[in-house]
């Protein structure tokens, strides 16, 4: 029986790291019993997105479908089928919006008995709304001003989520873990989802993420700019979006878009979710805080409330108003 392993994101925690590092790791993986699959990837190191989207019934306006679905799918199948690895390794952040019935019974369908383990990442809600913002405002698919978009934000009740999963695959199958943006140390915590494997994770000491693997967030300024932009029909948005984030690069003021009592407010929204989520599939993660966990704080925070303070009235002194 080979187990197939899904990386389902959550988006901004670390995901575009991840995939990067797992498809450069891809010969080392396999000699250690794990097959990160080629297709859809193909060694780009962009994840199974193409595989993933293939499984969406309700495709949201922003995203482009998949070019070959049928093809896709044939595809991923022939590789799991060839393998000799008894672990396979496929990531997408899209899986959570896939149609998960449609999902479990194409793996039930496969030629060969297969069991499903569910990765999840999660992440403080307060910076996840931060993060998740800016990259859509980078994306240029948010034109809303950041309140708007943190009172509406979607997919964050992990408990929620993970129910959807556990109710087609198992909650026993599911693994989660917290990232934490100040430790910088995901592809250590990911590689702890994956049992028995004995490959180490890049760098020195506390396993930073490489800075080519990491998917960098605007600045305030460039995020403000953008996100007025956004709104205006615009002939070539993408030339005149990376002159202004060059513009900016290295001059600008992080985009701390909630005071600390802020923070903690947008927390509290999802308290009693986040006790549920951990107290059900939150098991062996690396560094964990029971008491804290359990009370519904999921920690890992890249600011202390003085540094977010700090950060956060800076950016109103200067009438930055995201």
């Amino acid at each position: 029986m080979k187990t197939i392993y899904l990386h389902i994101g959550r988006g901004k925690t670390g995901t575009t790291a991840l995939q990067k590092f797992l498809s450069d790791s891809r010969e080392v993986l396999r000699a250690a019993g794990v097959d990160y699959l080629l297709a859809g990837d193909r060694g780009r190191g962009v994840g199974h997105q193409e595989f993933a989207k293939s499984f969406i019934t309700d495709m949201p306006s922003f995203m482009i479908p998949s070019r070959d679905p049928a093809g896709i799918r044939t595809t991923t199948a022939a590789e799991i089928c060839a393998s000799p690895a008894d672990a396979i390794l496929i990531s997408s952040e899209n899986f959570p919006l896939a149609n998960l019935d449609i999902l479990r019974d194409w793996f039930e369908a496969l030629p060969v008995p297969t069991r499903i383990k569910v990765i999840f990442f999660v992440r403080s809600q307060d910076e996840l709304a931060e993060s998740e913002y800016n990259q859509m405002v980078k994306l240029k698919r948010e034109a809303r001003p950041f309140p708007d978009y943190a009172a509406a934000l979607e997919g964050a009740d992990y408990d929620v989520e993970c129910a959807a999963w556990a109710a087609r695959f198992g909650a026993e199958n599911i693994i989660a873990r917290i990232y934490d943006g100040a430790a910088q140390d995901v592809i250590a915590r990911f590689l702890s989802c994956l049992p028995g494997l004995t490959i180490a994770p890049p760098g020195p000491d506390a396993d930073p993420v490489p800075t080519a693997y990491a998917n960098r967030s605007l600045g305030a300024r460039a995020l403000l700019t953008a996100r007025m932009l956004n709104s205006i029909e615009l002939e070539d948005r993408d030339a005149l979006y990376r002159s202004i984030f060059a513009a900016f690069d290295g001059a600008d003021l992080p985009a701390v878009l909630m005071s600390a009592a802020q923070a903690q407010d947008m927390r509290a929204r999802f308290a009693s979710g986040n006790a549920l989520f951990c107290a059900t599939y939150l098991t062996a993660d690396p560094g964990q805080g029971t008491e804290r966990y359990l009370a519904g704080d999921l920690g890992g925070r890249r600011y202390d409330d003085a540094t977010r303070d700090r950060l956060y009235h800076a950016l109103k002194a200067l009438n930055i108003a995201l």
